[in-house]
């Protein structure tokens, strides 16, 4: 029997001393890179998630939360950092980082969703490569594409919020802890500590993370009787969060504002809302169930526990959490714990063994992810992070708003905006607006940027703030005949007072009226 080591992505081919392996010559040629990367476990499913992820990338409508990050982005390093004392704390990493990016590429919707694609391409890679060291090549390859075909991963993946920046940061310090305990050095354990205060800046909740991890830990020292381990992890995991600290105790601060409103749902609700597929949230649980079963009954259990734990210790962890008065059980903040669900699912489809298996496993996969993924690339799909569960919101096209007032528009004219600020009416209509048409709001005093908040303030005395424009326009989140209706009582009383209705419009989820001053 041959005696010579194999080589594999998992596991560098071992030679002793006394046999080298033989040197390069004419008969053996360097393999070509186009050649290494088809091999490679992390090079289809990375291809595919990029694929994805950028398809239709800038058609859906911007929403809410990315008018806010878009609006925040674009004001100055000082107003940043002002807000951010007050309110949305969390995100000041990345809003600070949209800055620097908007300021180099624009804020067109490719320009500014693109960041959230490239960290979810690369969150994919991660996801293989981890399932690689966990398992074997098969199983990366197929936890790569069962990531990639996640709808809410390709859906994040699109969003500008820090969302895709999280799952990197997840999958990122997984890897690189396997890395850690595999070979360990001082640099593998700074490349894990700084991924760990990548995900405390962008998602304090996904730093449960690090209690499937220090399990992980504790069981393979035990296996390996290497105690060295202990040291560093925690050592590591203290310095990732303390590095984020200033942003996790700012957070903490004003977590009471910020998601007090994130209702009670049945887990199995935020579940599969957080793969935006009831159909692929049940068919990952049960590939990862077959993984862990399959595995258990091999030499690889003690890895298989470390994997299943990673997966599934944050679990009850966040859920307890939430039994306070702050719901912190909620699908976007669950969305860390999807490449640790697809390692388990890649390896319970590796467990098909053969190629023709697998590909037929991860074509099912595929067919169930169809629908979600088509539902997600929808024009207004953005706002339905809820899916497949009811609309959270109702449709709003500001763009068609802004082209209803780019189609009439005339030097001079004022904008009044209906509703409460929260549907971002005035940053969406303004979004899609020319940058030559300029709207001064009329009842507000003082804008966000100027209040270190979310939102302007507007006057004590609307009276006191017109300055008899001829002509307003009124835009109002909701379809109706009577669009006055939609502003407080004494504005509405004082337009209806001086100015008359002279176009009406209805677009989607929104009504924009013309109004005349009057004599």
């Amino acid at each position: 029997m041959s005696n010579r080591a194999v080589a594999t992505d998992a596991q560098p081919a071992q030679t002793d001393g006394e046999n080298p392996p033989p040197p390069a010559g004419p008969d053996r040629l360097p393999v070509p890179l186009a050649r290494r990367l088809a091999r490679s476990v992390w090079f289809w499913p990375t291809a595919f998630a990029a694929l994805a992820v950028g398809w239709r990338l800038g058609s859906p409508e911007m929403w809410h939360d990315e008018l806010v990050t878009i609006d925040v982005a674009t004001r100055s390093t000082a107003q940043i950092r002002g807000m951010l004392t007050n309110v949305d704390a969390v995100h000041g990493a990345y809003y600070l980082f949209m800055h620097a990016w908007t300021t180099l590429f624009g804020t067109g919707p490719i320009a500014v969703r693109l960041p959230s694609a490239l960290a979810m391409t690369l969150a994919t890679a991660c996801v293989a490569l981890a399932g690689r060291r966990l398992f074997d090549h098969p199983t990366g390859v197929a936890a790569g594409f069962v990531f990639a075909l996640v709808p809410t991963v390709t859906r994040f993946g699109q969003e500008t919020r820090s969302y895709a920046f999280v799952v990197l940061a997840a999958a990122a310090s997984t890897l690189f802890l396997l890395r850690a305990l595999e070979r360990p050095g001082w640099r593998r354990w700074v490349a894990y500590a700084l991924a760990v205060a990548g995900i405390g800046l962008v998602n304090v909740v996904a730093l449960t993370l690090l209690i499937g991890h220090g399990t992980a830990v504790l069981i393979h020292c035990w296996r390996q009787r290497r105690w060295w381990s202990l040291a560093w992890f925690p050592l590591a995991a203290v310095g990732g969060v303390a590095l984020a600290a200033p942003v996790i105790l700012r957070g903490m601060k004003q977590a009471g504002r910020q998601i007090s409103w994130i209702p009670d749902i049945s887990p199995w609700t935020v579940w599969e809302q957080a793969y935006g597929s009831t159909l692929l949230a049940a068919a990952v649980t049960a590939l990862a169930t077959v993984g862990l079963l399959t595995h258990l009954r091999r030499d690889a259990v003690a890895r298989t526990v470390s994997a299943t734990l990673v997966a599934v210790l944050p679990v009850p962890v966040i859920l307890l959490a939430s039994t306070g008065e702050i719901n912190y059980f909620f699908s976007k903040y669950l969305l860390f714990l999807l490449p640790a669900w697809a390692v388990l699912a890649g390896a319970g489809i590796a467990a098909l063994r053969r190629t023709p298996l697998l590909a037929a496993g991860l074509v099912v996969v595929a067919a169930l992810s169809v629908p979600g993924q088509l539902a997600l690339r929808a024009e207004y799909s953005h706002g339905w992070y809820t899916y497949p569960r009811a609309r959270a919101f109702e449709p709003l096209s500001y763009s068609q708003a802004a082209g209803v007032i780019e189609a009439g528009y005339e030097p001079g004219d004022g904008l009044v905006v209906g509703g409460v600020w929260w549907w971002m009416t005035e940053p969406g209509v303004r979004y899609y607006l020319p940058e030559d048409i300029s709207l001064r709001n009329v009842f507000q005093k003082r804008t966000a940027a100027q209040r270190d908040e979310l939102f302007g303030a507007d006057c004590g005395d609307p009276a006191s703030c017109l300055r008899d424009e001829p002509r307003l326009w009124l835009v109002v989140p909701t379809v109706t005949d009577a669009p006055l209706t939609g502003l407080s009582k004494e504005p509405a009383a004082l337009l209806g007072e001086r100015y008359q209705l002279a176009r009406l419009t209805h677009v989607t989820g929104l009504t924009v009226a013309l109004l005349q001053r009057r004599g």
